[in-house]
């Protein structure tokens, strides 16, 4: 029998016509690891919400949901077994520092002081949170955020696991440390977890099911290789990660046993053949060299008490670029972005904005000139809908509302301006943000993270936009956790280390050294093809190779 089922399970939202979820029926068995992915607002928050009593939504609910072979409703003492981990890492912090953060929960079930001070001495040392003990919440990054919300949970010791996209704002080291942790809870201590994601390149190899979902339905289910090749042949191909994306456009394969999912599969595979040699030189991208925003000597600290987050900046952004800056969560780059924007200003040292110092600028002409989308997509919006923001832009900025419909078109979300901001999937809120601040047509765009909660598709038509807005003299800025968004797409990037970048390069000669902070193409062709980094690339090699 399944450890937990859902039985022609239907789930609709207060005030909505067309449900989250549309009878769906889905298995998982005890010590599974299963992954769901699928377009932003497929349903994939509502289904895992619904699998937690306290947490589950308001609305109207069919079918029948089984944990342990009884029904979910009826079975409160569950509710301590089943730990959750949510998409916004805002929405799960309750206290102000991070030691009470860990605690509150073991707290709340009543363990001795003895068994709290040993289970957090266990989960800071295996954590490496020593650092983070006793700081402010407030004062950490999100990602931060989101591996002290896993520790917090794991605290408690739950016997299944419910993920959200917890992926989303970490960086490569980080994302690459937490889902090494995930596998020993599920292999060392049969943990089920069942996690949402969109960043699929490292997560599906390590799946022992994967769930595509489409309009609250589930489309395609099974292992990973199965699944992928079903996907290949019926779906959408932009899901599919890039080592066996690759592998299928390279050889046209049409069967799914031999589908290499990491990078040691891949390269066993491609020792088998002739290994493409890219013999023209690395060029780089050329860009207007007119300097629209220069950084010189930069200082910013927090606190007096701390050490400085930003050290001797210095820093120069090109008219028209696409420029990416990385970097490990808490080094800067929110901190950085907000100098940029003006919301912050630098104890020591100077930015200027069309060689005008940026304190010199009137606050309205700034905010004219400099569009600034935050992490928390949240903090952007002021109206209960999502067509009452729009109209507030529209009327704050002289935009034609034909102009505004076509951006709501271009990132799929024209259907939901009657919703309240709130209740978006976080994709979708992040897209609705972006909408409002594209109406605004600024000189310069500051993107932070701007695609997290995004899925494949979704990404690749953000990525339409953003090229086609530099293309018109649009100069954009972004941070982002991406790599493989990043590789593809930017003129230039940076990484952020040690409060100041430490290094930059277009994608081709900035990923290729890297070990970490590269993709998953890069990482297969290494010392075989070093310049090879995006998937594009490795195929055009490979085509071209005889």
């Amino acid at each position: 029998m399944a450890f937990i089922e859902l039985k022609n399970v239907t789930f609709t939202y207060p005030n909505t016509s067309s449900p989250a979820l549309d009878k769906l029926s889905l298995k998982v068995n005890k010590g599974q690891f299963v992954i769901l992915f699928g377009p932003s607002g497929c349903g994939k928050s509502t289904l895992l919400r619904l699998l937690k009593n306290n947490i589950q939504p308001h609305g109207k609910l069919s079918g029948e949901i089984y944990m342990n072979n009884q029904l979910l409703i009826d079975e409160d003492a569950t509710e301590r077994e089943i730990g959750f981990v949510f998409q916004d890492p805002e929405n799960q912090v309750v206290a102000d520092d991070v030691l009470h953060e860990l605690v509150f929960g073991m707290e709340n079930i009543g363990l001795t002081a003895n068994e709290m001070r040993n289970r957090l001495a266990e989960m800071v040392h295996f954590m490496g949170f020593q650092a983070l003990l006793n700081r402010k919440t407030h004062e950490l990054s999100g990602g931060q955020k989101q591996q002290v919300n896993l520790a917090s949970v794991l605290l408690m010791q739950p016997n299944v696991l419910l993920l959200d996209e917890p992926t989303a704002q970490l960086d490569p080291v980080s994302s690459r440390d937490f889902l090494s942790m995930l596998v020993r809870l599920n292999e060392e201590f049969g943990m089920t977890i069942i996690m949402a994601e969109h960043r699929l390149e490292e997560i599906i190899p390590i799946a022992d099911k994967i769930v595509m979902m489409e309009k609250g339905s589930i489309a395609i289910e099974g292992s990973p290789r199965k699944a992928l090749h079903h996907i290949w042949c019926h779906g959408e191909k932009a899901y599919i990660p890039s080592i066996p994306s690759f592998y299928m456009r390279s050889l046209k394969e049409t069967g799914h046993t031999q589908i290499p999912l990491t990078v040691k599969e891949g390269r066993t595979w491609l020792q088998e053949h002739k290994i493409p040699k890219v013999n023209n030189e690395l060029a780089s991208i050329s860009v207007d060299s007119k300097e629209i925003i220069k950084v010189k000597n930069v200082y910013y600290q927090y606190d007096k008490k701390e050490a400085a987050i930003l050290r001797d900046m210095n820093f120069s952004l090109k008219k028209g670029e696409l420029y990416a800056l990385l970097g490990g969560n808490g080094s800067g780059k929110t901190t950085f972005l907000k100098l940029l924007s003006g919301i912050y200003k630098p104890q020591q040292g100077s930015i200027t904005l069309h060689n005008k110092k940026m304190k010199s600028w009137k606050r309205q002409d700034l905010v004219q000139r400099i569009g600034y989308l935050p992490q928390n997509p949240k903090l952007f919006f002021l109206q209960d809908t999502l067509e009452k923001e729009v109209r507030q832009t529209i009327e704050q900025w002289n935009v034609s509302k034909k102009a505004a419909d076509a951006i709501l078109y271009s990132l799929g979300i024209y259907h939901l301006c009657e919703k309240h901001p709130y209740d978006l999937s976080g994709g979708e809120l992040q897209k609705g943000a972006l909408a409002c601040l594209l109406l605004r047509k600024p000189e310069v765009l500051l993107l932070d993270e701007p695609t997290k909660g995004l899925d494949p598709v979704s990404k690749e038509k953000l990525a339409s936009i953003l090229i086609n807005l530099t293309k018109e003299g649009i100069t954009i800025f972004m941070t982002s956790h991406d790599v493989e968004f990043v590789a593809k797409y930017a003129t230039r990037c940076g990484m952020m280390f040690d409060g100041t970048i430490s290094s930059e390069d277009f994608p081709g000669k900035f990923f290729h050294g890297n070990f970490f902070y590269t993709t998953m193409i890069q990482r297969l062709f290494r010392g075989l093809s070093n310049e090879l980094v995006t998937e594009e690339e490795a195929v055009r090699a490979w085509n071209q190779k005889e």
